[in-house]
């Protein structure tokens, strides 16, 4: 009854459907719509191109005039309006498109030219339809030029912005070295002064300067009280642990030995970094807005910069409190090491503040060059310092004698290079290197913590014992996919803190949040590369869509193969080819979606075609002839699944047919896998092809002595004594040849299926050796 109700209703669904949209179909024509639609919107369309020739023009203006090459600051404000004027042409010729798509379609219904006796209203229908289509192309043309301008423009920036950088790394700068430095440096006291003042970036320097201070001596006092809050055990779990008769050893709830990993480690290291990143931001934000001034830090430069680094620098200081807290495991196993390292966090944090800021300095050109050299100068030579320190101090510890000399070899080697570009007078290299450097190895920390957890994570979530794997092994989910899906969502996690590591790095340095995002962004929404719009974001929808793809389709196999097939008369070969045909159409499906969601279209795959066309020439020739032979069985069936064939020598049965080859299964259970174009440019011999039933001959040399028609009938009473033997028709017995001393009979039988025919055989023929044996009678086969 279900099967019938849902066969009606995919009979009677599609026509529902017309019924419903029948009516819009006869109200379609309504054709002076389209000409006042293009009117109420051609106005604003023009005025979106007029708006974004305009940018465009004076972005290229900007870019040669004779003043000079614009700073960083010009290029990146330049570059954001090229952006938006790249969106909004993108978004005017979709919308353009859409409409000319429209218009074409009543064009094809009304025809090119008037017919005769043509009503008056319709031809002036077509004439409005002609004179909107002018224009729309006419505007559309427009927008796909000012939106090549503007990529390339965008281009152009970024090159003008890499040539900059590069210049200002290797532009020769005044050392500390040199006496005259420190004179010209007196000359810029007003400049460096006028900054500190009222209108200057850092007029409210008190407030940043109590605020930062604040935040970060009260931050490492928040973290530990909220940790121990957080991890203080329920009342029910200390009054177990204080009972004198409880089982030490006994695990009473699966939620405390989750809760006990929970704080291991690694976890409370993660929770202490959230923890950290929020009192630092919150600490900040409370603090700067009670502070005299507070509310005008909104438009402060080094306010923003402070407000978008304290909450990283926060994560760094709660991951070392947590790690190497005196109650943390690394504290009871290696004091030493934690002692050392409860002060890197403070330290790092701190030089990741100095870096944001001075970086901040440099590019609002806050101070005089001369002082914000300076300011590197001290910045490089701290941090050489600093490092020194720590490594020395690192190689003296037992149990690192593994890695820290060649760490603290690479530390020396930095401090050589970055010293010596200082006295070269190269500050803005050992700047750049230094801070590239830090950056580097805070996000390479992070990372790591944040892999490190996210695996263990997965390990205790989905362990079979877990609350989490229960659940899932309950709904029938083995334990083997259990562990392949903690592994793929654990390289998964891996994948995507990997491109957070090179976002990271593709800043330059920059310890900013908000740049590192910016380049997460960027590698999401891609890059236009020959036509095609190549991003992360449409990869990964690429990748989803095929696995989720693959699902379905086996699903919907599996379905037609079991539930469906098995309800129609159709044989096991038909079958076969029904589902082989859905898999195959099913994935071409999939694959033009997923190149049409890519964007790549017939013209982007001329040279894919091309290369192709080479490649089938030459080494992909064989593999196309077998994919064509394999249409060619699964349309003409000359061979199915189950027939008995024989070919190239091999005899078997037919197991399986693919796209590619034919598998069959032999006598001796080894499998023979063929290629399809055999079976269409060779000679096969399939006994079933003509029914189900097979023949089996065997020749026998009788004496002349014997009575002939006494062995005619006891070959016939033998084979019939089988259950494989057909009695109709029965067995048969023929005279074959004449001889001096022998006669030639054929014994010939009818089998059920030519896969008994070897099991018969041997039957038959120890059957008739007995039988005459015991008769005295000489009978040989031929």
């Amino acid at each position: 009854m279900k099967r019938d109700f849902w066969r009606i209703g995919l009979l009677l669904g599609p026509l529902f459907l017309l019924c419903a949209i029948a009516p819009h179909v006869h109200a379609a024509p309504n054709l002076p719509i389209i000409g006042q639609d293009w009117r109420n919107i051609s106005a604003s369309i023009l005025r979106e191109l007029d708006d974004g020739a305009r940018d465009l023009q004076n972005i290229n203006d900007t870019l040669n005039q004779a003043s000079g090459t614009p700073d960083n600051n010009t290029l990146d404000a330049l570059t954001h309006k090229a952006q938006a004027t790249q969106q909004t042409m993108r978004s005017t010729i979709e919308q353009l498109q859409a409409f000319d798509g429209i218009t074409q379609s009543y064009l094809k219904i009304l025809g090119p030219k008037a017919a005769d006796n043509e009503d008056t209203a319709i031809t002036n229908q077509r004439t409005a339809l002609l004179t909107n289509t002018k224009a729309v192309q006419t505007s559309l043309m427009r927008a796909e030029l000012y939106a090549l301008q503007a990529q390339q423009l965008i281009s152009t920036l970024n090159a003008r912005r890499v040539r900059l950088h590069h210049a200002t790394l290797w532009e020769p700068v005044p050392s500390p070295f040199n006496p005259h430095f420190w004179s010209t440096l007196a000359s810029e006291k007003s400049e460096n002064h006028g900054s500190f003042h009222a209108g200057g970036a850092l007029e409210n320097w008190p407030t940043l300067l109590i605020g930062l201070i604040a935040t970060l001596l009260l931050t490492p006092f928040i973290i530990p009280a909220i940790l121990a809050l957080s991890l203080r055990k329920p009342a029910k779990q200390s009054d177990a642990d204080t009972d004198p008769d409880a089982d030490p050893d006994a695990d009473t709830d699966d939620t405390l030995s989750i809760g006990a990993s929970f704080r291991s480690g690694i976890f409370i290291t993660l929770l202490g970094a959230c923890v950290g990143a929020v009192a630092s931001g919150l600490v900040w934000a409370i603090i700067t807005a009670l502070l005299p001034k507070g509310a005008t830090l909104d438009d402060n430069i080094f306010a923003l910069t402070l407000a978008q680094t304290l909450p990283f620098c926060g994560f760094i200081i709660g991951a070392g409190h947590a790690l190497t807290g005196r109650q943390s495991p690394l504290a009871k196993h290696h004091p030493e090491l934690a002692s050392l390292l409860r002060k890197v966090d403070g330290a790092l944090a701190v030089a990741i503040i100095w870096l944001d800021l001075l970086r901040t300095a440099l590019e609002q050109d806050v101070f005089g060059p001369n002082l914000l050299i300076v300011l590197e100068v001290v910045f490089v030579l701290s941090v050489n310092a600093a490092a020194l320190v720590i490594f020395r101090r690192l190689r003296s510890i037992e149990g690192t004698n593994s890695f820290a000399p060649t760490l603290l070899g690479i530390v020396v080697l930095i401090f050589v290079v970055t010293s010596a570009a200082i006295i070269f007078h190269h500050t803005p290299s050992a700047f750049f290197l230094i801070g590239w450097l830090l950056t580097l190895g805070t996000a390479l920390l992070i990372t790591g913590l944040l892999a490190v957890f996210w695996r263990n994570a997965l390990e205790q979530l989905l362990d079979p014992d877990g609350r989490v794997g229960r659940h899932l092994s309950g709904l029938g989910l083995p334990e083997r996919r259990l562990q392949q899906l903690s592994v793929l969502l654990s390289g998964i996690g891996n994948v995507l803190l990997f491109l957070v590591l090179v976002s990271t790095v593709q800043t330059g340095g920059s310890a900013n949040p908000a740049d590192i995002g910016e380049r997460i962004r960027l590698l999401f929404v891609g890059n236009t590369i020959g036509g095609v719009h190549i991003s992360l974001g449409t990869t990964l929808t690429i990748v989803l869509i095929f696995f989720a793809s693959s699902y379905l389709i086996q699903r919907v196999r599996q379905w037609i193969r079991d539930r469906f097939l098995p309800t129609t008369r159709l044989d096991i070969g038909a079958r076969n080819s029904i589902t082989s045909i859905f898999t195959y159409c099913s994935w071409i499906l999939v694959g033009l979606f997923e190149l049409s969601l890519a964007g790549l279209s017939v013209q982007n795959l001329t040279w894919v075609v091309s290369a192709l066309s080479v490649g089938i020439g030459f080494g992909l020739q064989s593999i196309v002839q077998n994919f064509v032979s394999g249409i060619i069985l699964l349309a003409e069936r000359p061979v199915r699944i189950g027939d008995v064939v024989e070919i190239a020598g091999n005899r078997g049965d037919v197991k399986r047919i693919s796209i590619r080859a034919t598998e069959l299964n032999l006598s001796d259970g080894s499998t023979v896998i063929v290629p399809n174009s055999q079976f269409i440019t060779s000679s096969v011999k399939n006994a079933t092809f003509s029914g189900a039933t097979s023949a089996l001959s065997m020749t026998f040399n009788v004496p002349t002595s014997c009575d002939l028609d006494a062995v005619r009938a006891k070959l016939i009473e033998i084979a019939a004594e089988r259950e494989e033997v057909l009695a109709d028709p029965t067995p048969v017995v023929r005279i074959n040849a004449l001889g001096d001393a022998t006669v030639t009979m054929v014994l010939t039988v009818r089998l059920n299926t030519p896969k008994d025919a070897g099991k018969v055989q041997d039957a038959v023929l120890f059957g008739i050796f007995r039988r005459f044996r015991e008769e005295y009678v000489k009978l040989t086969t031929a």
